[in-house]
């Protein structure tokens, strides 16, 4: 579901991202319901998982590798290489992460290549 969850989107899992998936649901099981979940002490694993569990869990394997990560954090990243791989196509990217207003990215891009500092030695210059 989109933005708002008011409309659906087809998207094309890249190949590591579908076997990923496979692998996962022969594990968990393909009986309907959500997704991924909860896999408390309890050992309920029957609730949807939050976005507050996410990013402790993100940020916990992140601490073990003695980095500072955070799930939006994995976003932007995701976004910034994307940008760097395609060259600056914002729009493609605009695609890639459903942002609709393609000056969103344009910050993205600024921050990836420093564009203020180039511009700001060009004029030095």
């Amino acid at each position: 579901m989109g933005k708002g969850r008011r409309e659906r989107i087809s998207l094309i899992l890249p190949a590591p991202t579908i076997a990923a998936l496979a692998s996962w649901l022969s594990f968990r099981g393909e009986e309907a319901g959500p997704l991924f979940t909860s896999m408390d002490h309890a050992g309920k694993g029957s609730e949807r998982l939050t976005g507050r569990v996410l990013h402790q869990v993100v940020s916990a394997i992140a601490r073990q590798v003695g980095l500072t990560v955070w799930p939006h954090g994995l976003r932007h990243a995701a976004i910034t290489t994307a940008l760097d791989l395609t060259v600056g196509d914002v729009r493609s990217v605009a695609k890639f992460s459903r942002h609709a207003d393609i000056r969103v990215l344009s910050r993205y891009d600024d921050n990836r290549a420093d564009m203020a500092g180039v511009i700001a030695a060009l004029i030095a210059g």
